[in-house]
């Protein structure tokens, strides 16, 4: 078994840029070797802490029409209710970078509708 590699950070704002280079160094790995990258969202502090992802040194560098969105733990509510992790999302960090496939709702998401 590997040895698990663990990181220390001094706060939340040095994970969320550690998250979000990873995240965009993944993405270019999984899209240029399978063509899409897959993402699964839950609620909570990790949509919060994914916003670094609008960063102007990562925005540019992801090809955000390659990623498919999936929703884990969401709530059967309607998508633009407070409870739902969809508009979390799309509040915390999606909608911060318009993009072409980016509008109303996310092209690429696969939300429950409540």
């Amino acid at each position: 078994m590997a040895t698990p590699n663990i990181h220390i950070y001094d706060s939340e704002g040095y994970v969320a840029g550690a998250l979000a280079k990873y995240i965009s160094d993944l993405s270019a790995k999984f899209i240029a070797d399978y063509g899409s990258f897959s993402v699964v969202l839950s609620g909570g502090s990790l949509i919060d802490t994914m916003r670094k992802l609008v960063d102007p040194s990562y925005v540019n560098c992801i090809d955000w029409s390659k990623w498919l969105i999936f929703f884990l733990d969401e709530r059967v509510v309607p998508l633009d209710n407070p409870d739902s992790n969809y508009k979390l999302a799309y509040d915390g960090f999606l909608s911060k970078h318009v993009l072409g496939w980016l509008g109303e709702k996310i092209r690429n998401g696969h939300e429950i509708a409540g």
